[in-house]
């Protein structure tokens, strides 16, 4: 099935996505469509799960029944994967897919967005040095005992995911084409985003995993809803707090607010109040607490189900709200400045294309497709010795 549906998502962007002018000689009013804000979303989710996993390898937190060790190799595994649709989405945006290359071609080093291609090149082969490592490490014992090549590569990882979240936050909080997207605190808005994205997509997938070969045993139960529950009860209250900073930074400045008006009584105001807030941080807050007092292994699971659905929802307004507000938004000379591409005006209202909905299931699919053949080829689990691929024997 994912196949067929990766087969039919190549034959709608050949037959309707691809095209030969630039994205912005199309003067869309809503230039990054759903593509962007899902491209965004999986790379928080990647490098978001990145940083669960440097609890283990940088700062060595083992968990409840030293856990870590026990799920560590499906955390990488999701961290190294998860990035790859993100990048597919990106790319497939450019309607000319090739044109990503120009990124290394021509590299122009005070380009925030050719610097993105740089640090998600640099995450990913840090991610699969780790990947080897670990995996080269159950059968070559002197590997065990490189513990300072252990924490290099972890410090690596961890550095990586940090000037990730650091670019990309200046790529939204420094753009004058659109304000909404204002501040040097956007990129600490976005960490605290993975880390609840990433810690939620982790417990949902490495729970599936274990479920799917019959090991959810009191081991795993106890550590899966101690630590993400931790992390779920510190992660929350900081990503508020930054939302809350960032609505107060934006009131200040009357094209940044624009943005929060769509959010607060506009057109996204259902999503943001019942998905967002409600859900997204009050329901999902209190069925921390439950999960963790209880050890409830199905609290812990709907409640990532909670976070990952929020998260996403998050993502896409903060996203398409920016550009609709950059449009809406008009003050005497300023509007110029808010429309440097001058792209048409109307409509205010975005609607998704079906070519860029199947961009977007053709990209998960492809991440699906690899989550599995690497849970069914690779040795993930402790101890598990590596059978298959020269590189792990």
């Amino acid at each position: 099935m994912l196949l067929v549906i990766i087969i039919g998502g190549t034959a709608t962007y050949i037959t309707k996505y691809y095209h030969d002018y630039e994205p912005w000689e199309a003067k869309d009013a809503v230039p990054w469509g759903l593509m962007v804000p899902s491209y965004v979303y999986f790379a928080l989710a990647s490098t978001g799960s990145s940083i669960i996993n440097s609890l283990y390898t940088v700062f060595g937190w083992k968990g409840r029944r030293n856990g870590f060790e026990r799920i560590i190799k499906h955390g990488v595994w999701f961290s190294l994967i998860t990035i790859i649709p993100a990048w597919t989405m990106i790319i497939l945006d450019l309607g000319r897919a090739d044109h990503f290359l120009a990124m290394f071609a021509s590299f122009n080093v005070k380009s925030r967005i050719a610097w993105m291609g740089v640090l998600y090149s640099f995450f990913f082969l840090m991610l699969l040095i780790e990947i080897v490592y670990f995996i080269r490490s159950e059968v070559n014992e002197k590997l065990k005992h490189w513990k300072a090549l252990e924490l290099s590569i972890a410090i690596l990882v961890l550095f990586a995911t940090i000037a990730v979240h650091s670019n990309l936050g200046e790529v939204f909080g420094a753009s004058t084409g659109v304000p909404g997207w204002y501040g040097p605190h956007v990129g600490a808005y976005f960490i605290a985003s993975a880390v609840l994205i990433g810690a939620a997509w982790q417990v949902f997938y490495i729970t599936i995993v274990y479920a799917a070969k019959g090991k959810l045993d009191p081991d795993f139960n106890e550590f899966a809803t101690t630590t993400y529950n931790l992390v779920f009860l510190v992660g929350i209250p900081t990503f508020f707090f930054f939302e809350f900073w960032n609505a107060m930074v934006a009131y200040y400045y009357p094209p940044a607010w624009e943005m929060f008006k769509q959010l607060l009584y506009g057109h996204f105001k259902f999503e943001y109040w019942a998905i967002e807030v409600f859900l997204g941080m009050f329901v999902t807050f209190i069925l921390a607490i439950y999960g963790y007092l209880k050890r409830s292994l199905i609290t812990t699971f709907v409640n990532a189900i909670l976070l990952i659905t929020a998260g996403y929802v998050g993502k896409f307004d903060f996203i398409i709200s920016g550009q609709i507000a950059r449009l809406s938004f008009h003050y005497g000379g300023l509007t110029n400045n808010l429309n440097p591409y001058y792209v048409r005006f109307w409509p205010y209202e975005y609607h998704v294309g079906t070519p860029e909905l199947m961009m977007v299931i053709m990209a998960i699919s492809i991440w699906l497709l690899l989550l599995t053949l690497g849970e069914w080829l690779l040795p993930l689990e402790r101890g598990e010795k590596p059978r298959r691929f020269w590189v792990f024997k």
